[in-house]
């Protein structure tokens, strides 16, 4: 019965051993994963959010506003990028797991995901914008009363149209109908993200967009979200910073949003206190 325990204990000891290396082994393999000292970054990123990122139709090559940030940062910090796109939802698990070094994609600080992730300074403040026909000069939500607005069904914005009074306001299945129904004349206006109005004018001459004050919180933001503990927060608050001094930063927003809609968010978050 003795040798029978024995054997067991010893048993038990080799598995346990056997055990805890396999753990030490997964443990160093995700730290070197997630190390930032390699000169080939992996940046997690998915790529359906235009003018932020996206597929160049036709070709395999990621645009778009994050990607041109990511690339000058890269530039900067002396790294190369390998991107992978997946879903939004695995940003996070991806880089919690060590599989990834950097996430620049449209996504915002919330305290949730500062418990496991560092983030730099927020980079983009995102807005609400009206969509009407060229000349209309919609600029205010003022300026829509008594107007028939159209709005993506089920989104923030059906509260933003009825809050004008005696206004019209169509909820539709989705934006791209919402756009529709202004160049049909069906609806007067539309309300929408002020990144994607300016995604819409560009495809379509007979539109105008004006971005609108809105209530805008820190968890609202776009921020660059790095593993806990990264050294790389601060060189990159500093590399953000400069950007925005420079010009940067409006050069790659004026590419992509067109020059109209790019000085108007410029001018609107001139004012927010927590752009400053």
């Amino acid at each position: 019965m003795k040798k029978l325990i024995a054997m067991i204990m010893a048993l038990t000891m080799v598995v346990g051993l056997a055990a805890c290396g396999q753990s030490k082994n997964a443990a160093e393999a995700g730290t070197e994963a997630a190390s930032t000292d390699k000169d080939t970054w992996v940046m997690a990123i998915n790529a359906t959010f235009p003018p932020f990122e996206s597929i160049d139709e036709g070709t395999d090559n990621y645009v778009g506003i994050d990607i041109d940030i990511a690339n000058h940062i890269a530039e900067k910090l002396g790294k190369k990028l390998e991107i992978k796109d997946m879903q939004f939802s695995a940003l996070v698990p991806t880089m919690e797991s060590g599989r990834a070094d950097i996430i620049i994609s449209g996504i915002s600080p919330t305290a949730e995901r500062k418990e496991v992730l560092d983030f730099t300074d927020s980079y983009y403040f995102p807005m609400n914008a009206i969509i009407c026909a060229k000349g209309a000069g919609y600029k205010e939500l003022s300026d829509l009363e008594g107007k028939s607005i159209g709005v993506s069904m089920g989104t923030s914005y059906a509260e933003v149209a009825k809050s004008v009074a005696g206004a019209e306001v169509k909820e539709l299945d989705s934006t791209p109908l919402v756009v529709q129904d202004i160049l049909s004349g069906r609806c007067d206006a539309g309300i929408f993200d002020a990144t994607q109005a300016a995604v819409f004018v560009q495809e379509n001459e007979g539109l105008e967009t004006h971005i609108i004050n809105s209530d805008i919180t820190m968890e609202d933001t776009f921020a660059i979200a790095l593993p806990k503990g990264s050294e790389y927060v601060e060189p990159i608050n500093e590399i953000l910073a400069e950007m925005m001094e420079d010009g940067t930063m409006h050069e790659i927003l004026e590419k992509y949003m067109g020059t109209d809609a790019a000085s108007q968010y410029e001018e609107m978050i001139s004012t927010l206190d927590i752009a400053k």
